[in-house]
């Protein structure tokens, strides 16, 4: 019996062509990731990380209790993590969005779209991160804990990693991340033009080498101290790699390059994949991974359930600049507030609305601007045959 997916229109015009579903779960990706870190990872298990990251004081468990209206959301099912599921939602909807981005692209037209996609609202998130975690330090009298060479590393996604340095923001890596899956569509670039099912052995490649570089990590560690970084950055990054040629799956299936029966097999396969080469530390969020494929699935099959709504877009659009920003700099106002005396709703009711208005202002003054400056250069390296409607991101 055919599978069959997409049946409704997927396509709507309005304006700029795009995939009305993708763009509501990008929405949907966001809110899940703000419902973890603000109802979760700052009053649970995350109190020390938390603490960390914004180099202040433990939030005191006798003091400050996890509020019990806030229980079902992390309760209800335990082994569902409302974190894991955005960001594996993210990790869909770019595997699903960015070879959209290649059909009328060289490979320094598509570099070039990503860098400006990517990057200056990322510079401009980050700063904010760090102020954050300045104000928090004179409020708390915590001395500046970072030297300029790890600030520096860190404005620019994918260097961090690279040379294997702590975290400063807690969200770059989804971020790094994003940019090694650019740097693969972009060797791949004619495979995924020609919708070539051999684009798939990509995923297949990885898996060998993060396999080959697991078994002989203890030997690289003998050798020269950056391909060692290297190599454990790649081990790191590989199975989200991996993961996100799922959201490859459902475009080649959009665009009928495959069967039904063939992309549910390759996404199956991909996902076993995914699971078998992961690190154990994050196997517990397998559950909500495989939650968010099947959450995609459905909206891929029944896209007018996930059509455009006026709230659904506007968390759409300020779900990059969200992302960025409400983390450490939600952790460090939260963290104030309490200590001021606030009650844990009203701070969560300031912090949650501060973070919604800082990103809505950063997508206005800097996220489009940026992106469309990156589309007009990029539009001058492009290919010169007759472009093919390309979903808005």
């Amino acid at each position: 019996m055919e599978v069959r997916f997409w049946h409704g229109t997927i396509m709507e015009n309005t304006g700029a062509d795009r995939v009305q579903f993708a763009n509501t779960l990008r929405g949907i990706a966001s809110v899940s990731v703000l419902i973890s870190h603000y109802t979760g990872a700052f009053w649970l298990d995350n109190r020390d990380s938390v603490a960390n990251l914004i180099h202040a004081p433990a939030l005191p468990l006798d003091k400050f209790a996890f509020p019990t209206y806030l229980s079902w959301l992390h309760t209800t099912v335990p082994q569902f993590s409302w974190g894991a599921f955005g960001v594996a939602l993210f990790f869909l909807v770019s595997g699903f969005v960015i070879p959209f981005s290649l059909r009328n692209a060289t490979w320094p037209a598509f570099v070039v779209g990503r860098f400006f996609r990517i990057v200056p609202l990322y510079m401009v998130g980050f700063s904010v991160t760090l102020a954050a975690i300045w104000l928090v330090g004179r409020y708390f009298d915590v001395p500046w804990p970072f030297g300029l060479r790890d600030v520096a590393i860190h404005y620019v996604p994918g260097l961090r990693d690279l040379l294997w340095l702590p975290s400063i923001d807690g969200i770059v890596w989804t971020l790094e991340i994003e940019v090694k899956f650019y740097a693969l569509c972009a060797l791949a670039i004619v495979l995924l033009r020609r919708r070539s099912p051999w684009v798939f052995v990509v995923p297949v490649v990885v898996a060998v080498l993060d396999l080959w570089g697991s078994r002989h990590m203890a030997d690289l560690a003998l050798g020269p101290p950056s391909i060692y970084r290297m190599s454990l950055a790649f081990s790191y990054s590989a199975p989200f790699l991996i993961f996100m040629f799922i959201g490859v799956a459902f475009y080649y299936l959009r665009e009928k390059a495959i069967h039904g029966e063939a992309a549910v097999l390759g996404a199956a396969a991909l996902f076993l994949l995914f699971a078998t080469i992961l690190d154990a530390g994050f196997l517990p969020m397998l559950w909500s991974y495989g939650f968010a494929v099947i959450v995609f699935a459905s909206a891929a099959t029944f896209p007018r359930v996930f059509r455009s709504t006026r709230i659904g877009d506007f968390f759409a659009d300020i779900s990059y600049p969200l992302y960025v920003i409400h983390g450490v700099a939600g952790y460090a106002a939260l963290r104030v507030l309490l200590d001021l005396g606030a009650k844990a709703w009203v701070s969560l009711a300031i912090v949650t609305a501060g973070a919604i208005a800082l990103a809505w202002l950063l997508h206005i003054t800097v996220e489009i601007p940026s992106h469309n400056l990156g589309k007009r250069l990029a539009s001058s390296l492009r290919t010169r045959h007759p472009p093919e409607p390309v979903p808005a991101e």
